[in-house]
């Protein structure tokens, strides 16, 4: 049943590149970020949210520690790790705001996190993949961390592409003075 869940976040994963790159390359008229931003955005947006965190979760619970890791690695490094990044992401998000997080319009956030990185929830997201992967130790919370981290790190060009066009001169100006990945 791990590796179901882990093929839910795989699967989950790909349907998000694959709108993130098709809408990239039709400005006119894209899923994501959408045109008119509302509920219907919200509900779509966090139900394949879930369900691919969900999905990852449930493949590290369903095979826990199959690899037979020390508990410190586990718990003094993996747990930590994810404990702590977990709350960076939350923090970050919390700063730009739900609806901005999702691709709603309302301003470019530069202060904060933001101020060091310009995809704090990212890094943090990266970091947290890398302790549930610890924490779990096991192929299918491997597989699914894995699919997320590559989709975050896919996703960012794509997404700097739409802040470019969103918001122009601010945005070229913040890129100048703050690196994509730093935290």
């Amino acid at each position: 049943m791990a590796y179901v869940f882990a093929a839910i976040t795989c699967t989950c994963c790909a349907a998000v590149a694959f709108i993130v790159a098709w809408s990239a390359n039709r400005p006119d008229r894209p899923v994501w970020p959408p045109l008119d931003f509302g509920w219907p955005a919200r509900i779509v947006t966090w139900t394949v949210t879930i369900l691919a965190i969900g999905a990852a979760y449930m493949a590290g619970r369903a095979s826990w520690n199959a690899w037979d890791w020390p508990v410190w690695i586990r718990w003094y490094a993996g747990f930590p790790l994810a404990f702590v990044s977990s709350w960076v992401s939350s923090w970050a998000i919390m700063k730009l705001g739900l609806d901005r997080s999702m691709g709603a319009r309302g301003g470019l956030v530069t202060d904060g996190l933001f101020a060091r990185s310009r995809n704090p929830t990212y890094v943090a997201n990266l970091a947290l993949c890398a302790g549930w992967t610890m924490l779990a130790a096991s192929w299918p919370a491997a597989i699914a961390s894995g699919s997320l981290a590559v989709l975050y790190v896919f996703a960012v060009p794509y997404e700097e592409k739409w802040l470019a066009r969103t918001y122009g001169d601010a945005y070229a100006a913040y890129c100048n003075r703050v690196k994509r990945w730093a935290l």
